[in-house]
C-alpha cells in the first residue's frame, strides 16, 4: 500500500478500528462493525444518481449494457400483501416466453432477453447459459452484441407505463423486514409486464425520476429513506459528506482511468452472517463504474489465497479422478452444523430471515430442514448419504438392475427414496448409524483454530469436558424433517487421528498423533490464483526423529489399509450421491430457479434434475496404496475437466512416465506400467504436468476447445507456449511465472500481471452465470423469498431476538455486552507459535481480548486485568488489552489463540477458559444452500454455506485477579 501511494494512488481504508493498515491510507472511513453494506449502498446511490441519471457516462453505460445484467428484463408479478395486490419483481424473462410460453428447445428456458435500443424490440443476445451447453449454442457462447445496443431503462420509451413495485428492506436494527414502495417504468412483452434490472436497481437504491410513483429520497440529506448518504450515517457513523465525496472520487477516477478503481477486501466481511449481501453491495460499486476485468482495477480478496493456480492437476489427483469418478466432497459448515448438534440450539425458523414479500418457498420450521431440502434437491451434498450403508445400497441397486426391476442403479435409488424404502441420513442425523465415527485431521487445527462453536465440538463430537452454558429451549422451533432426540448424543467419534508438527489444542485431544514434517523438511508446491508465480518447497533437512511428510504418512496408512483389506473388504461397490455441479450441464437442472420438491405429492424424483445424481463406483480396497502411488487410466480415457474444459491428459502420460518412471510390482498390480507418483516430488511433477497454467501444450489444447464453444479468438493467449512446461525442478531454482490458461479468467500474456476477468472483458468470453454477465439480480425462489434479489443492506443478526442473548450495551451491572469479533492479528492468520520463548517475549504470554477505553472503564477494567467473555456457547478467559484503536461496543479476540498457554480456570464453569472460538457458534444462512441453478450451483471449495461467527455477542465481566490453573 505504501508503494502504490508513491505511484499516485489514493488509498482509503474502511475499518471499524484503527487497524494496522490504516496508517498507510490517505483517508480512514471508520464504519461500525457489520455495517459495510449500508455504506456501500449509499455510495451506490451517489454513483447511480450522478453518473447514470443526472448525467450519463458513456464508459459506464456501455460497460453495464454489455457486461452486466442491467438491461435484462424482469417479469413483474402480482402479490397479495394482506389483502392488497401489489407488484413485485419476479423471474428473468426468457426466450420461450417470446414464442408463446412453450420452449422450442430446452435451452430456450435459459436464454435471457433484453430490449434493442434502436428498434425497441426484445432480442435474445448471445452468451447466456442457454448457449453454453447446447449443440445449438456452439460458437455463440459469447458477449458479442452484433450491433444491438441494450436499452438499460424503459423510462420515457414508447409503450412504457409507470407502475409501483414493492421491494423488501431490512433497515431495522433487529433485522426485521419492511416494504418500500417505489416506481419503475414497465411495458408488456409477450403478455407479461416487465421492467429492466437497471430500473429495479434505481428503485432499490432510491434514486428517483420524475413521474414515477412511490416513496423517494428528497436528497442526499434525507435520513429517513434507505440508502441515502444521510441514512447510512446513523448506521455506520461515517459522515454523509465523506461517503458522498469518496463515492464521487471513486467513480470519477474509474471514468478517467478506464476502470482503474479497486476494492481490496480482507477476511472480515465474509465472516458475517449476511456477508454475501455485503459483498454484493460493495461489488456493485465496481461493476457500475466499469472497474471489473481491468489491470489496476476491480476486486482483490484474501480468499484467493485458498486456491492453487495449477488447479487441474491438483484437484484431479486430490480427488482420485484418474482412478474413479465421481468423488465425495462436502461443505464443512453444514456438515459440522448438523453433526456437532449446533442446529439443536438454533432459536428461530427460517421465516425469521425472510422478506415480508416472501411467497413461502423458504418457510421452513428450522434451518436443519433447509439443509435437508438442499440435500434432497441435489443442491448441496450431505454425508452420510443414507441410513443404509452405501455399499449395501449399491448391491441392492445392482441386484435390481440384474433382476429387471430397475433400468439403472440411479433409477432404483430414486424410486427407493420416493417410496420411503431408503431414508436420507439427515432425516435422523443423531441416530448412531449416522454419526461420524472416524476423523482424520491433516494439518488442520480444527479444535484450536477452525471450529466455530468449539465447545459444541467438544461436547457432541468428542464427548469430553466442555463449557457450553446454554440449554436447549423447549419453546424454540423444532425441525419438521429432521428427527429430534430428547437427549442429544455426546461423544460420536470412535477415533480422532491428527497429523501435525505442533502440539496444538487438537493434538492434545486426539487419540493418535502422527508427527508431521514442517515446510522446510519436505517437497511441496505453493501458488495461488491471485499471484503469477509457482513456488517450490524444498527440504533443507530430513524430517527429524519419527516425523514424516504428510505425503509419506498417507501412503503408509494406505499400505496398511490395503493389507488389511485383503481379509476384510476386498472389492466392493459403493453408491455415491453427488449434487448437480457448477460448470456442468447440471447447472441447467431447475429452470427459472423454481423449487419443485420431489418429496411433495405429484412431483416425480429425477436424478440429476430435482435429486442428486447417483452412481455406482467400484472400490478395490486392496489396491488403495497402489492407486495412490500411480496415475490411473481414467486420465487417459476421460481427461481432466475444469470449468467445463476437458484437457487431453493422454498426450501427457508418456511424458510424465519418462520423467517419473512407471510402477512395477512383483506380484502384479493395477498400477503396473502407470506413471509413478510415489514420492512428494513426483506428485508435484504430475500436478504441474497436468495443469494448463504450468504446461503450455495443455493451455493451448484448452483454449482451442473453449474457442470452439465461444466463437471468439482465444488460442493466441497461450500461443507460443506449446513447448513451455514448468517442471518441479524449475520451481526449485526460482519462482516461475505461470502460463495463461482457460483454468483462470485473467491473462498474463505479454508479461502483464494477473487481474481476474480480463479475458471476459477483452475477449467477450461470458461469465459463468445465467445471463453470461455479472449479476445484480438473482431470481431463484429462495433469493426472492429471503428478500435479496438485489443488493441491499442487512444488519448483523439480533442475537437477543433470535437466541435470547443479552442486548448490546451496558446491563447496569459490572458487565457489558459487546460484539465478539475474531479477526486475524498482524502476525498470523490461522495459527501462531505462541508457545516458544521468542513469541512469548513479544506478547502477554497468553490469551488477550481488546477493549475500548470506554467499555473497559464501564466495568472497572484496567489494561492487563483478567476478564471473562461469556455467552450461551461458552467462555473465554483472557487479559484485557485496553486500546484507543478499538471502537466502543466490540471486543477483538484475535484468531487463533489456543488453550495451550496461560489459560486459567473460568469463574463461570470452573474449567479452563476456552479458546477464541469457544464463544462462537456455527450459523447457516439458508440461501447459501441453493444449488442446481446457473451460478448458484455447488462446486468443491467454491460455492456452498460459509462459516460465519462475527454476529455473535458476548457479555464481558471483570473477574477475580487471583487465577488458578
Amino acid at each position: 500500500m505504501a508503494e502504490v501511494r508513491y505511484r499516485g494512488t489514493k488509498v482509503v481504508g474502511v475499518a471499524p478500528d484503527y487497524a494496522d493498515n490504516i496508517k498507510f491510507a490517505d483517508e480512514w472511513v471508520p464504519a461500525q462493525a457489520g455495517t459495510d453494506a449500508a455504506l456501500a449502498m449509499a455510495m451506490g446511490h451517489v454513483i447511480l444518481k450522478e453518473f447514470y441519471v443526472d448525467h450519463t457516462t458513456d464508459f459506464f453505460t456501455e460497460f453495464s449494457g454489455k457486461y452486466t445484467d442491467l438491461p435484462f428484463l424482469i417479469e413483474l408479478d402480482e402479490f397479495d400483501a394482506d389483502g392488497t395486490t401489489t407488484l413485485v419483481p419476479g423471474k428473468f424473462l426468457t426466450a420461450e416466453a417470446l414464442t408463446g410460453g412453450t420452449a422450442t428447445a430446452p435451452e430456450e428456458e435459459w436464454k435471457t432477453v433484453l430490449i434493442d435500443d434502436a428498434t425497441g424490440e426484445p432480442v435474445v443476445p448471445k452468451g447466456s447459459i442457454g448457449f453454453r451447453y447446447s449443440d445449438s449454442g456452439e460458437g455463440d457462447w459469447n458477449l458479442d452484441l452484433e450491433g444491438v445496443t441494450p436499452r438499460l431503462s424503459l423510462y420515457g420509451t414508447d409503450g412504457a407505463e409507470p407502475v409501483a413495485v414493492s421491494l423488501p428492506a431490512f433497515e431495522a436494527p433487529d433485522g426485521s423486514g419492511s416494504v418500500m414502495s417505489r416506481g419503475v417504468p414497465a411495458r408488456r412483452i409477450a403478455g407479461r409486464l416487465v421492467t429492466t434490472v437497471f430500473d429495479l436497481m434505481l428503485a432499490q437504491y432510491g434514486v428517483g425520476r420524475d413521474g414515477l410513483p412511490g416513496q423517494w429520497a428528497t436528497g442526499y440529506d434525507d435520513p429517513n429513506t434507505p440508502y441515502t448518504p444521510a441514512w447510512q450515517a446513523a448506521i455506520t457513523s461515517v459522515p454523509a459528506e465523506q461517503a458522498i465525496r469518496i463515492a464521487r472520487e471513486f467513480a470519477v477516477n474509474a471514468r478517467e482511468s478506464g476502470g482503474r478503481s479497486m476494492i481490496i477486501m480482507g477476511a472480515g466481511i465474509c465472516q458475517w452472517f449476511h456477508g454475501d449481501a455485503t459483498y454484493r453491495a460493495i461489488l456493485a460499486m465496481l461493476t457500475l463504474t466499469g472497474s471489473m476485468g481491468r489491470n489496476g482495477g476491480g476486486w482483490a480478496h484474501y480468499v484467493g489465497q485458498e486456491k492453487c493456480r495449477p488447479i487441474t492437476g491438483w484437484i484431479s489427483l486430490a480427488n482420485a479422478l484418474d482412478w474413479s469418478r465421481p468423488p465425495r466432497t462436502q461443505p464443512g459448515t453444514s456438515y459440522w452444523y448438523m453433526h456437532t448438534d449446533q442446529w439443536r440450539n438454533d432459536g428461530y425458523s427460517t421465516t425469521a430471515l425472510t422478506s415480508p414479500l416472501s411467497r413461502g418457498t423458504l418457510d421452513h420450521a428450522h434451518t436443519a430442514d433447509a439443509v435437508a431440502q438442499s440435500a434432497a434437491m441435489g443442491w448441496m451434498p450431505f454425508y452420510p448419504q443414507f441410513s443404509t450403508n452405501p455399499l449395501q445400497v449399491a448391491d441392492d441397486a445392482n441386484a435390481a438392475v440384474a433382476a429387471g426391476t430397475a433400468d439403472t442403479p440411479a433409477a432404483y435409488v430414486a424410486k427407493a427414496l420416493c417410496d420411503g424404502d431408503l431414508t436420507p441420513a439427515i432425516a435422523d442425523v443423531d441416530a448412531p448409524e449416522n454419526w461420524p465415527r472416524t476423523l482424520v485431521l491433516w494439518r488442520s487445527n480444527l479444535l484450536g483454530s477452525s471450529a466455530k462453536g468449539d465447545e459444541y465440538f467438544l461436547r457432541h463430537l468428542l464427548g469430553t469436558h466442555h463449557n457450553v452454558l446454554g440449554t436447549e429451549n423447549p419453546n424454540t422451533p423444532r425441525p419438521a424433517e429432521v428427527r429430534w432426540h430428547d437427549q442429544a448424543p455426546e461423544g460420536k467419534l470412535d477415533l480422532l487421528l491428527s497429523a501435525d508438527f505442533r502440539m496444538t489444542s487438537t493434538t492434545l485431544l486426539s487419540d493418535i498423533v502422527l508427527p508431521a514434517a514442517t515446510w522446510y523438511e519436505k517437497h511441496d508446491l505453493s501458488s495461488t490464483d491471485m499471484h503469477p508465480f509457482v513456488h517450490a518447497f524444498t527440504p533443507a533437512i530430513d524430517p527429524p526423529w519419527e516425523a514424516k511428510s504428510d505425503f509419506d504418512l498417507f501412503h503408509l496408512l494406505a499400505q496398511e489399509l490395503s493389507r488389511q483389506a485383503e481379509k476384510h473388504l476386498g472389492v466392493v461397490h459403493d453408491l455415491v450421491s453427488v449434487p448437480v455441479q457448477h460448470d456442468t450441464p447440471g447447472e441447467m437442472a431447475q429452470a427459472h430457479g423454481r423449487v419443485i420438491d420431489w418429496r411433495e405429492t405429484g412431483n416425480p424424483g429425477i436424478p440429476g434434475k430435482n435429486m442428486p445424481m447417483f452412481s455406482v463406483v467400484e472400490r478395490d480396497y486392496t489396491a488403495i496404496a497402489d492407486k495412490l502411488a500411480s496415475v490411473g487410466p481414467l486420465a487417459d480415457t476421460m481427461g481432466f475437466t475444469v470449468k467445463n474444459v476437458t484437457f487431453d491428459i493422454a498426450s501427457q502420460i508418456p511424458k510424465l512416465a519418462a520423467t517419473n518412471g512407471v510402477m512395477l510390482s512383483a506380484n502384479g498390480s493395477v498400477s503396473d506400467g502407470r506413471p509413478a507418483i510415489d514420492t512428494d516430488a513426483k506428485m508435484a511433477e504430475a500436478i504441474l504436468m497436468f495443469s494448463g497454467t504450468t504446461n503450455g501444450e495443455l493451455a493451448v489444447d484448452g483454449f482451442e476447445k473453449l474457442q470452439k464453444r465461444v466463437g471468439k479468438k482465444l488460442v493466441d493467449l497461450a500461443a507460443g507456449a506449446e513447448e513451455k512446461r514448468i517442471s518441479f525442478a524449475d520451481t526449485q531454482k526460482q519462482p516461475v511465472p505461470v502460463i495463461t490458461s482457460p483454468e483462470w479468467s485473467g491473462s498474463e500474456t505479454g508479461g502483464r500481471r494477473y487481474a481476474p476477468f480480463t479475458v471476459n472483458i477483452e475477449r467477450d468470453k461470458p461469465f459463468h452465470t445465467l445471463t453470461g454477465r455479472m449479476h445484480y439480480y438473482l431470481d431463484h425462489d429462495w433469493m426472492l423469498d429471503i428478500g435479496e434479489a438485489l443488493p441491499l443492506y442487512r444488519p448483523p443478526l439480533d442475537m437477543h431476538r433470535l437466541f435470547g442473548e443479552p442486548k448490546l450495551g451496558p446491563t447496569g451491572e459490572k458487565e457489558i455486552t459487546v460484539r465478539y469479533l475474531t479477526p486475524h492479528n498482524k502476525w498470523s492468520i490461522h495459527s501462531e507459535y505462541q508457545d516458544n520463548l521468542f513469541m512469548l517475549s513479544l506478547s502477554r504470554g497468553g490469551p488477550t481480548a481488546w477493549l475500548s477505553p470506554e467499555d473497559a472503564a464501564s466495568i472497572d477494567v484496567a489494561d492487563n486485568d483478567w476478564i471473562e467473555c461469556v455467552n450461551t456457547n461458552g467462555v473465554f478467559v483472557a487479559r484485557a488489552v485496553v486500546s484507543h484503536r478499538i471502537p466502543v461496543g466490540v471486543t477483538y479476540v484475535h484468531h487463533a489463540q489456543e488453550r495451550t498457554i496461560d489459560v486459567p480456570k473460568s469463574e463461570a464453569t470452573g474449567r479452563r477458559g476456552g479458546i477464541h472460538n469457544s464463544v462462537t457458534r456455527l450459523l447457516v444462512k439458508p440461501s447459501h444452500l441453493i444449488g442446481g441453478y446457473a451460478q448458484l450451483s455447488y462446486a468443491f471449495n467454491y460455492l456452498g454455506p460459509t462459516g460465519n461467527q462475527r454476529d455473535n455477542v458476548s457479555t464481558i465481566r471483570k473477574r477475580s485477579q487471583e487465577v488458578t490453573y
